[in-house]
């Protein structure tokens, strides 16, 4: 099987690829609250920082061939586990209700930075 392996700026001195594409799949690595073009983290509560990475996750999906519907994994982690419901107040406004991706959540996790949440995924391509 080849894969591709997908960086989404110039520099590749992180230990790790930004994506994946193996099989018609897309892995992404953890997404925090970040600016996508100065990879600059933005913090905020859980809802804004939620937000900016579903947002981001769709933006990225778009561009390697695929979208938010497409998302059939997602593993979040949260550096306060009392951030939960918050967090999925506004997670569930990202997808279609009938149409819930597999999902697994930890809490109490150390995470970059001051962010309070990190999402991974992994979604089919159209």
């Amino acid at each position: 099987m080849n894969s591709e392996y997908i960086y989404f700026t110039a520099d590749k001195s992180a230990p790790y690829s930004d994506a994946v594409e193996a099989g018609g799949m897309l892995y992404l690595s953890g997404l925090v609250s970040e600016n996508p073009v100065t990879r600059e983290e933005l913090y905020g509560d859980i809802t804004f920082e939620t937000r900016t990475v579903l947002n981001n996750l769709a933006a990225f999906l778009q561009q390697l061939g695929s979208d938010i519907d497409h998302v059939v994994r997602v593993e979040i982690l949260l550096k306060n586990w009392a951030d939960k419901a918050a967090m999925n107040e506004e997670y569930v406004k990202h997808f279609k209700a009938d149409h819930m991706p597999a999902r697994v959540c930890y809490g109490g996790v150390d995470i970059a930075g001051d962010c309070k949440i990190e999402i991974m995924v992994i979604a089919a391509k159209k």
